[in-house]
């Protein structure tokens, strides 16, 4: 499913709490992957780095992921895709059917 995309970061971190200290020379990228493989990676990760306080593991949804994104509206939706293939416009269903009743 192209909404259930997630990646795993592994590296090492000033603030082991907090994602964004992440030390980008040790940072290594898994995914994309399902949100069940993703925390399975994650937990695997983490249980081989135990003794390293600092080295973390962190299961994110992935954000490039920009096929599914209103032009409009800029929410995510899976219709998205579908009327892109059959209108040629990337927006949503909701989008699409205020469009249609007033027109602009």
């Amino acid at each position: 499913m192209l909404l259930d995309r997630y990646i795993v970061l592994e590296g090492i971190h000033e603030d082991p709490n907090n994602v964004e200290t992440l030390d980008k020379t040790t940072q290594k990228t898994y995914g994309p992957l399902n949100k069940s493989k993703a925390d399975e990676l994650a937990q695997k990760l983490i249980q081989k780095n135990v003794d390293n306080f600092y080295h973390r593991a962190w299961v994110i949804k992935e954000a490039n992921n920009q096929e599914n994104i209103c032009e409009e509206c800029k929410t995510e939706d899976k219709s998205v895709m579908q009327n892109l293939i059959m209108y040629g416009f990337k927006i949503c269903k909701s989008c699409n059917i205020s469009k249609l009743i007033f027109p602009v």
